[in-house]
């Protein structure tokens, strides 16, 4: 495939953050890999490819090798809901993902039986990589500037944008006393299940990718728990951003 015709890859864990984005694509056709749905098509004449990754680290990651393996994509888009850590963060708002990291990677003190647990005195090591052929440690990963600065761009209507730090793991935290010490550690402005893990397999095979995320639900406020229909507004961003990448000609 030419290099001007790579697709861009857009992922969503769950059907309610890819569903929209399939809708949208012209000249849909199925793509089913094992138990992985991807759906290949065209916006504004050009190659996407809409693919759900299921929820958590191991699905994002095995949905990501899987889509730079069969379809060689200029970026990979991962986007979809998020809870809010930052405690300026309510339901709607986006949060473009300049950096991510490993919230489920810490280390413990050692307790005697009986003695309980202190996640005060938890540490966050980086996240081993291979990069350039090395391993490397490494604690944050990042999304491709030029597409964060584009996103920042883009008029939303359904709350404000930032540009932040976007953790993820197999974790779902409500206990607001863990969500302040991750923010302290490790700068985290909201959490979802997938992000680090697309960014890592990303890093170590040479694709750009970003992470853009809606909050869906707030531990701070009463009345915002999880309404996974913001997912419908991420992705109808993330549409648009597209657009505008494609028109840039910055994906490549």
């Amino acid at each position: 495939m030419e290099e001007r015709k790579r697709p861009i890859v857009i992922l969503g864990p769950m059907e309610s953050e890819s569903a929209y984005l399939i809708e949208k694509l012209s000249d849909p056709t199925e793509h089913p890999i094992g138990a992985y749905r991807f759906v290949s098509g065209l916006v504004d004449d050009h190659p996407v490819i809409v693919g759900r990754t299921y929820i958590g680290m191991v699905n994002a990651a095995t949905a990501t090798a899987l889509a730079i393996e069969h379809f060689h994509p200029s970026l990979i888009l991962i986007q979809g809901t998020s809870g809010a850590h930052h405690p300026d963060l309510h339901q709607g708002d986006i949060v473009l993902g300049e950096n991510l990291v490993h919230l489920g990677r810490y280390f413990t003190s050692h307790r005697d039986s009986g003695e309980g647990s202190d996640h005060t005195r938890w540490t966050f090591p980086g996240t081993e990589i291979v990069s350039g052929g090395q391993l490397k440690e490494i604690a944050v990963l990042h999304s491709h500037p030029d597409v964060i600065d584009l996103a920042a761009s883009i008029p939303y209507p359904h709350g404000k944008v930032i540009r932040g730090t976007i953790g993820a793991a197999d974790i779902w935290n409500r206990e607001l006393d863990m969500i302040d010490l991750l923010r302290e550690k490790l700068g985290s402005d909201c959490e979802e299940m997938e992000g680090f893990a697309v960014a890592q397999v990303c890093a170590q095979l040479g694709v750009s990718c970003a992470d853009i995320r809606v909050i869906s639900n707030s531990e701070r406020y009463a009345g915002e728990d999880f309404d996974e229909s913001y997912g419908r507004y991420c992705q109808k961003f993330c549409l648009e951003v597209v657009r505008k990448l494609i028109a840039t000609d910055l994906h490549r």
